[in-house]
């Protein structure tokens, strides 16, 4: 099937709303749900992602397919990483339709993505996935994406 990508209109901010709010909230770690307050959670990251979702921060774009059904989205955008004086093309949230996943979608979007980052004359493009989330770090190693950096993480118990 082909998809064409087109930048995100006010239209599409609710599906980009209620897409990136779980996507967070599933790359939170089983261990941290239990002491979260979803709504105080919810809340507290509106603030912080609003920019994004919102478009003042970041590029959105959304894949359409072929009867111009929204597939996905990303929302693309510059970071200067710590260790580089080079700025860097960032993928801030990409998203695939539950439907649609493994149909090619997320490929198409990386690709997209990629294009987008040369286009802009950066040398690296980045983002980052959840440990637990499979499907979406075979697709970016695939798509040629390596670890640079590990996060760790060790669980104290109780405050």
């Amino acid at each position: 099937m082909a998809y064409h990508l087109r930048p995100a209109r006010k239209s599409d901010e609710p599906m980009i709303w209620k897409a990136t709010m779980e996507t967070v909230w599933s790359d939170v770690p089983e261990d941290e749900k239990p002491t979260l307050d979803r709504r105080y959670f919810d809340d507290h990251l509106s603030e912080y992602l609003r920019d994004f979702v919102e478009g003042r921060r970041g590029e959105r774009f959304v894949a359409e397919d072929e009867a111009g059904r929204a597939v996905g989205y990303m929302i693309l955008g510059e970071i200067t990483p710590i260790f580089s004086p080079h700025p860097t093309g960032f993928v801030y949230d990409i998203w695939v339709a539950p439907d649609r996943r493994r149909s090619g979608v997320g490929r198409f979007l990386i690709g997209e993505a990629e294009r987008w980052a040369r286009a802009k004359g950066y040398r690296k493009l980045k983002l980052e996935v959840g440990e637990a989330n499979a499907p979406g770090t075979a697709l970016y190693r695939g798509s040629g994406f390596r670890s640079e950096r590990l996060y760790l993480a060790k669980n104290l118990g109780q405050a």
